[in-house]
Formats: C-alpha cells, structure tokens, sequence
C-alpha cells in the first residue's frame, strides 16, 4: 500500500471539493437560464444576480420579473432559494420549494401588499420534453396568506388564504382545485360605480371563491367544473364548461401563430384563415352558468326603479316588455317565449335562474360562430341552449 504525505491528501481534497463546487455553480447557471427561458415563453421576462448553490438549493438573487408589455414595470421579488433543486436542461429540473419575500409596491395612489407566499413541487419541463405540456412550469401548489390593496391609505380590497393545487403527470390528465379563503372589497369612493353600490346597501362587498379544472392532453378535453363565485347578502354565481379538441398539437400551433402575428404586427393576409382553421379543432360540450339569488335582485330591481320613478312592478313589466326586441334577432319564437318566461319567473320570485348549453354531442366552435352569422335562429337547437328559473 502507497500512503500518500498528509499535505498531498488535503490538496487532493481541496481539488475535489473545488471541482464540486464549480460544478453546482453551473447547475445553478443551467437552472437559472431555463427558467427565464419557459418564463420567456409565457411573456414574462425574468431578471437575476448571478446565481449561485447552497448544497442541493439555488439561490437567484435580486429577482424582477415583467409582462412583456411596452412600458411595463419590473417586479421585486428579492433573492428567490429553490430548495432541493434536482435535474438538467435536456431532462427537465425539480425544486421542493421556493418561498418569496412579501412583495410591497406603490404605484401612484396605489399601494399593493403580498404575503406569506409559496410554491411547492416546482417542475420545469426540459428540452428533450416528447409532449407538449399545457405549461412548460408545473407546480403542486402555490399559496399567499394575504393580498391588500390600499388608495392614499384607504383599504380598497383584501384577500385571504389563496390557495391552488395540481395533480397529474407529463402526458397524462391534470387536474386543479384552487380557493380563495375570503376576500373584501371596499365600495367607498367618489366614482359613480361606488355610489350605486352605497345606494345598493353594499358598503362592502364580502365573499369566497372556489374552483375545479381538469385537462386531459390525450382527448384534449379541458373542463372548468365549477368556478363558484359566492358574495354574502348578495347570490351565489357558478360557472362550469367542457371544451374538445384542446390539445398538445393544438397548443403548439396556438403559440407558433400567436408568434407570426407578432412578428407580422397583425397584417399577414392569411391570418384570419389560419386562426378559423385552428378553432375547428375546438369543439363545445357543454356549458352552464346560475346565479341563486341572496336579496341581490330585489335590491337591484328596487334601486332602479327608485330611479325611475316606478313600482317594482312596473320595473319589472319594462324589463319584460323589452326582451322580445332583444332576443328578436334569433328569429325563433318559442326561444323567445321560454326565456320571457324563465325571467319573468325569476323576477317575480328570484331564486336561481340557469343557463344550460348541453348539446347531445360536442358542436365545432366554427358551426357555432356559423350559426352565429348566417342563421341566428337555430343557436339555440344547435347548442340545446335552455334557460330556466327555479330553486
């Protein structure tokens, strides 16, 4: 056995350790420019200090990011640490964990604050990626403990607990749930908006919000179901829809001509052909919106009659009497007829009035637009397009 003198066994360690940390350097430089590089595809462009490795974390710091808008401000974010950082460029990177500083900006009048904000199980797709992805950055979740807004010192909205999470896996179905704990807008101010609100009896406007979103790349079926919207003393909104034809090719032709555009400036000749051909691939399933009412309409009904020196019946009457020249451009009677009867319901005794589009099988968005302008009359047959009143 060769047993090397002391002094050469630490310099060979020292050699070691260096050439380590050189490469966790360049790790971090990699992690660093694939990252402004998916952001640079979504129009952001995003701004860093040398980056640097701390074992398994990266720190970027001096982060800003901006739109790609002209003219638009860059965002400090401070010094981001992405915890237990793993991958490369061609394979695609991972990060546990990356918790940004609070965010505090005035712009003007206004002054915006950002808190306890985190992004957990962060994916970065790599360059030799085989699918396309709805987005090139995926995230497990991502929170912020609480948004406020002020106008020269004055609350003017606050938000609480946001709350998003996704599941799923490159190449197979996605689903998201994301929630809002709570949220308050303040109405108070000189604008007409907020006089009307005042007048409305909604000093402040509180409420909640919940959502659930799926994308399947495979079918391409990409499904809202619901977004539900609920404002306290005044109703509950939900929206949910089902599209087709969403797919990872549809995506990728969808960037690429939004690309051309750009570069054109809008004045190709056949841009308009190409965007017609690229939504017949999308196909409608379904669609369904509903309000149930909380004393939001009788207040509205009420407020607008005050102003016009009417009943609430009277108001009522008017609103009735004016939907047969608004829907009389369909040119389809008994439509008409459903849907003056729907309203009045609601009107009369407001509880939950529901939109529904639940065609039998998925419609082309081309037929619809179509229908839209050669033969109005038939939307609602093509789309089996309902309204109705009820609890």
């Amino acid at each position: 056995m060769i047993v090397l003198p002391s002094r050469r066994i630490v310099a060979s360690l020292a050699l070691v350790l260096a050439s380590a940390t050189s490469s966790l350097a360049a790790d971090a430089q990699a992690f660093a420019d694939r990252l402004k590089a998916v952001m640079g595809e979504q129009n952001v462009t995003l701004e860093t200090g040398t980056p640097a490795s701390e074992g398994d974390d990266v720190v970027l710091p001096e982060v800003r990011v901006r739109g790609n808008q002209p003219g638009e401000d860059p965002v400090a974010l401070g010094d981001l640490h992405f915890e237990g950082v793993t991958g490369s460029t061609p394979d695609g990177w991972k990060a546990t964990r990356v918790a940004p500083a609070d965010i505090d900006r005035t712009d003007g009048d206004m002054r915006t604050q950002i808190g306890g904000i985190a992004v957990e199980g962060l994916t970065i797709q790599g360059t030799n990626a085989t699918t396309k992805a709805l987005s090139p950055i995926f995230f497990e979740r991502a929170s912020i403990a609480s948004v406020a807004a002020e106008r020269n010192g004055k609350s003017v909205l606050s938000v609480e607990n946001i709350d998003l999470k996704n599941e799923g896996a490159e190449g197979e179905a996605y689903r998201t749930t994301f929630g809002v704990g709570s949220f308050t807008a303040d109405t108070a101010g000189d604008q007409p908006a907020s006089s009307t609100l005042k007048e409305l009896g909604y000093e402040t406007l509180t409420g909640n919000m919940s959502g659930n979103a799926s994308w399947d790349p495979k079918s391409g079926a990409l499904t809202l179901d619901p977004l539900q919207v609920v404002v306290n003393d005044a109703g509950k909104l939900d929206f949910s829809y089902t599209i087709t034809g969403y797919t990872p090719s549809f995506i990728q032709s969808l960037s690429q001509m939004s690309e051309q555009m750009k570069a054109s400036g809008g004045q190709s000749e056949g841009s308009g052909m190409a965007v017609i051909g690229l939504l017949s691939q999308l196909n409608l399933q379904s669609a369904n919106l509903s309000f149930a009412d909380d004393s939001l309409t009788n207040r509205v009904l009420d407020y607008f009659a005050k102003q016009n020196n009417q009943t609430r019946e009277q108001m009522v009457s008017g609103v009735l009497g004016s939907l047969p020249l608004a829907l009389g451009y369909l040119q389809n009677p008994q439509f008409q007829a459903d849907v003056t009867a729907a309203v009045k319901s609601f009107l009369e005794n407001p509880e939950q009035l529901t939109i529904a589009i639940a065609p039998p099988s998925a419609v082309p968005v081309t037929q619809i637009m179509g229908a839209a302008m050669g033969a109005p009359q038939t939307l609602p047959q093509v789309l089996n397009l309902s309204v109705k009143s009820g609890g």
